[in-house]
């Protein structure tokens, strides 16, 4: 990799760590303002510095033990101006030989990039990450912005975020809905489904349809030990629901608060009950949760333009923000990375649709630890 892939920062100046071992902090640069850059120790620094509006979930230094679950290392960069943080990134390490060897900010979510008070700053992170990217001979570096920034002229906007403002009641929510979307709500109460709500208790249920979702959406599935992980690291935040017909779970998703905002990174229902609209009935339990709990945003998670998902987010009124995937490398490496890996698996993606569950839980936790 090469570290002058910016524009604007022939007069940048980064000096890091390899990350190894030492936890040393040198002077950074920029235009007579100097401040310094390297590998962050400090916990209560770092998260008071990404949780000041209450938000910064994916940036959180728990993540830390949840990424252990693939044995997967964690850098967490800061730029410092005294002792004082102004900017942060974080990125996981990822090794393998039939995949990319890259640095990711962050893999499996939307956006876990930069997060920095000046653009000084944030150069001198991205330049940071390079240097760090050369020292463990990585292919790639792939930051995940949630909006535009500048930080490297290859990048994707394909994927949306698909997010919802919430009013203060969901009375007034529900009112705004396409009656087709209410009459959907309407039917799945009707056909006797329970949404319930609770913490690690339900995640045996949500955990065998999540699996066996994934494995008909020909996706590898993270392990149980994952979702074990991330609800001791985040108690306050998660959210499980079950959505029951009798005694059978068919349907299942995961919240986590996020400052104003309610994220769900994981829904999944049985195909078998798709008739049953099993998805509305707890998407709108949900909702409705989440307005009487006063968040103001509920994020659906990313979808392409005109697929499936995106035209289930979008009949709930939601709106589709262009997420900024950068990617910096070598440029061939950087443009068969941009390329939809998904199109690169068509014969495998077709052979894991039909694999035994079972099957398919032992090997997709693998998988999916060497996937961004």
């Amino acid at each position: 990799m090469h570290s002058n892939l910016l524009k604007g920062t022939g007069d940048l100046l980064v000096d890091v760590p390899t990350m190894s071992s030492t936890t040393e902090v040198k002077a950074v640069e920029a235009g007579g303002d100097v401040f310094r850059v390297g590998e962050c120790t400090d916990r209560r620094a770092w998260d008071e510095y990404v949780g000041r509006d209450g938000s910064g979930l994916f940036h959180r230094w728990n993540w830390n033990d949840v990424f252990a679950v693939y044995r997967l290392p964690v850098y967490r960069l800061a730029a410092y101006r005294g002792d004082r943080i102004v900017g942060v990134l974080p990125v996981v390490e990822q090794r393998s030989r039939l995949f990319k060897h890259q640095l990711v900010s962050l893999p499996w979510f939307d956006a876990a990039g930069v997060l920095a008070d000046d653009e000084p700053e944030s150069r001198a992170l991205v330049e940071a990450v390079v240097q760090l990217s050369e020292a463990k001979s990585a292919e790639l570096v792939q930051l995940r912005q949630i909006e535009e920034h500048g930080l490297s002229p290859h990048y994707r906007v394909d994927k949306l975020l698909m997010r919802l403002g919430l009013p203060a009641d969901s009375e007034e929510l529900w009112n705004g809905l396409k009656a087709k979307v209410r009459n959907q709500v309407r039917k799945g109460e009707k056909s006797g489904l329970d949404v319930v709500c609770g913490g690690e208790e339900l995640l045996a249920p949500f955990y065998d349809v999540y699996s066996h979702n994934m494995r008909d959406l020909a996706s590898p599935a993270h392990s149980r030990a994952f979702f074990e992980a991330l609800c001791s690291a985040f108690p306050s935040e998660v959210q499980i629901w079950n959505v029951r017909l009798g005694q059978e779970t068919i349907g299942a998703g995961l919240t986590m608060a996020n400052g104003s905002c309610l994220e769900i990174p994981w829904a999944s229902s049985l195909r078998k009950y798709n008739h049953l609209c099993v998805n509305h009935a707890m998407y709108w339990k949900i909702l409705e949760h989440a307005c009487q709990s006063g968040f103001s945003w509920f994020h659906f998670g990313r979808s392409s333009v005109g697929s499936g998902t995106y035209k289930f987010k979008q009949q709930w009124g939601a709106e589709g923000l262009p997420l900024y995937w950068y990617f910096l490398g070598d440029a061939g490496t950087v443009a068969e990375e941009i390329d939809d890996p998904a199109e690169r698996f068509g014969l495998a993606r077709e052979i894991w649709s039909h694999l035994p569950v079972s099957v398919s839980r032992r090997l997709g936790p693998w998988l999916i630890s060497k996937l961004a």
